[in-house]
């Protein structure tokens, strides 16, 4: 019996649904589960979407030529690009996950680049340091403004 027999078929229709949505994030949600990644590579696969095999896939130390090929169409879609295969793959979970993975050691150059870029530690980046600084400052503007309305209002008054 394979794994997408034992799959319910309401379960299927729910992923063709959000195929069909384009809403292919869902195992995003278990970050550090790779079996339920790897599992939903093989429904993806037999639902015929190997690059979307391929993306959930992509973590999967001993890889079959099938998964193989898919990583492969995964990357393309992304073109080759280690910055969008990082950011696709969703993976914020445990780095000891990845570190007790032993990858294969004829990686692609896009692969060994996108391994160092999911073990790098997130830097933070001047974005995200002037977000917090706008927020910050909106708030404060805000504060400042309600209590001078405030004051000028009672002054008004009297």
């Amino acid at each position: 019996m394979s794994l997408i027999e034992k799959v319910p078929a309401n379960t299927l229709l729910k992923i063709e649904e959000d195929i069909k949505k384009n809403d292919l994030g869902k195992a995003a949600t278990y970050p550090n589960e790779l079996e339920l990644r790897r599992k939903l590579g093989d429904i993806y696969y037999a639902l015929k979407y190997p690059s979307m095999a391929g993306r959930y896939w992509y973590l999967e130390q001993n890889k079959t030529p099938e998964m193989e090929h898919a990583c492969i169409e995964f990357e393309k879609t992304m073109g080759n690009n280690p910055f969008q295969i990082v950011r696709a793959l969703k993976f914020k979970g445990d780095k000891e996950i990845l570190n007790d993975l032993k990858f294969s050691e004829n990686f692609s150059p896009v692969q060994r680049k996108v391994t160092e870029k999911l073990l790098e530690e997130p830097d933070d980046s001047v974005f995200d340091k002037l977000l917090v600084v706008g927020c910050l400052s909106v708030l404060v503007g805000t504060i400042v403004f309600a209590v001078i309305g405030v004051y000028s209002f009672v002054k008004w008054l009297m």
